[in-house]
């Protein structure tokens, strides 16, 4: 009897798997696709073929100003930007100008100008997110940059990488200086609000713990079981270098150079180097020999991430901190003194030096003592006496707290040369802008 129920039972089940099987090959449901979740790294475009015969002069006329405008910076999703051509809002916006330059329209290039000047302005200032003011700030420097290469002044520097259908192309009619001088202002102020609005508070509250608090490889060798160490490996590793990550190729997805790269990541390591060191040299907990070395091991990673992105040039950024690492492990003593004030704290400043000093914690069995004011006293006159003779100001001698999140304001001198062909232009059909524009 048991047996029979329990076959009856098999035979319902395997009936309802066939028929639930039926149902699914009939499935004519929908599949949404969504863009937000295809991270930057992954992006693909594809490069337009070239056509023989098929040419435009790379003039912009614009039929409809406010729609134009609308179109190009008030509706342009960073999510539909970052698959269309890198900087495409900044090279329509020079075919445009170079439109008016041509035809000698001085009232239409200055009232296109302002009327994405103002659109703009509004959409930087009222904005936190890290996708629109990334987009922006690489579309304004780009066009900064681009009314520089294709000005009609005299200045050699921007136009001496142009090919001679560049230096065709230039301005013939009006020079841009004002508006070049408005546009510098939208990318300092967008360069601002990307820093401290959208990357500072993902950045900031990470840095001691990834500098100075996570376990090092060798630390979790001695503390944890070899699949526990690969789980907390992979577990630091990504939460070191996954905003890094995250922020660059954000950035590089939107057309970056190299130059405001740089900016962006000479000003987040700067971050790191002075909140961490902050953090150092009030904590007797980190100051102390296995700390440093667990120290120098972090941040020998962020430089090396740093190289292995092109941005090795801010390697140094770090330095402090390294030689506050390498301060930490040196021997504390009166025979050592020339090491320990010489170039092994050379980019450290002389209070930062005895706060490090001050706040050492010997290690159990290794030292005996605790350092003497004495000693203290010898090593800061020898700092201080280092100092002025490298030219050091009494500001430089007091100097003990580095200024946390500080922003260099962005260096808008350095020129960067755009090689893009602007007679491969095109307007993308999911933009909607053949209505208001047309390119001759």
């Amino acid at each position: 009897m048991d047996i029979h129920h329990l076959q009856e039972k098999i035979n319902r089940q395997s009936d309802e798997l066939s028929e639930t099987r039926a149902q699914l090959r009939g499935y004519s449901g929908r599949m949404t696709l969504s863009l937000e979740s295809t991270s930057d790294a992954d992006i693909i475009r594809l490069e337009t073929l070239k056509k023989d015969h098929v040419e435009h002069s790379s003039l912009l006329e614009v039929f409809n100003v406010p729609e134009f405008t609308r179109i190009l910076v008030c509706d342009l999703k960073p999510r539909l930007a970052r698959l269309l051509t890198p900087c495409l809002p900044a090279y329509l916006l020079l075919a445009a100008f170079r439109y008016y330059d041509h035809a000698r329209d001085e009232a239409g290039l200055t009232g296109l100008f302002s009327a994405v000047h103002v659109v703009l302005k509004d959409t930087i200032t009222n904005s936190s997110d890290m996708d629109v003011l990334s987009l922006w700030l690489v579309n304004s420097w780009r066009l900064l940059n681009l009314l520089r290469q294709y000005s009609g002044e005299s200045n050699k520097e921007w136009f001496a990488a142009n090919s001679q259908k560049q230096n065709s192309q230039r301005m013939q009619s009006f020079d841009l200086g004002p508006l070049r001088d408005q546009l510098r202002a939208r990318v300092e102020e967008s360069f601002q609000n990307l820093l401290k609005r959208a990357i500072e508070p993902v950045l900031s509250p990470k840095i001691v713990p990834a500098v100075l608090q996570h376990e090092s490889s060798q630390e979790m060798v001695v503390n944890g079981s070899c699949a526990e160490n690969s789980e907390r490996r992979q577990s630091t590793r990504e939460q070191n270098f996954k905003r890094l990550n995250f922020i660059h190729n954000k950035l590089k997805v939107y057309g970056a150079d190299s130059v405001l790269l740089g900016q962006v990541f000479g000003q987040m390591t700067y971050w790191i180097c002075a909140l961490a060191l902050n953090h150092l040299m009030f904590r007797k907990e980190l100051c102390n020999f296995e700390k440093a070395i667990q120290i120098k091991h972090n941040v020998t990673e962020v430089q090396s991430w740093l190289s292995a992105n092109g941005l090795s040039a801010h390697r140094e950024t770090l330095e402090p901190l390294v030689q506050a690492s390498h301060l930490l492990q040196s021997k504390k003593d009166e025979s050592n003194l020339d090491t320990l004030c010489g170039e092994m704290t050379s980019r450290l400043k002389p209070k930062q030096v005895i706060a490090i000093l001050q706040h050492y914690t010997p290690t159990d069995g290794f030292e005996e003592r605790r350092l003497s004011s004495d000693f203290l006293i010898k090593i800061s006159e020898k700092l201080n006496a280092r100092t002025r003779q490298n030219g050091g100001t009494e500001a430089d001698i007091n100097m003990l707290i580095m200024m946390g999140t500080y922003l260099t304001p962005f260096n808008s001198e350095p020129f960067v040369y755009s090689d893009f062909n602007l007679q491969t232009l095109s307007l993308p059909t999911c933009l909607h802008l053949q209505a208001v524009c047309k390119l001759l």
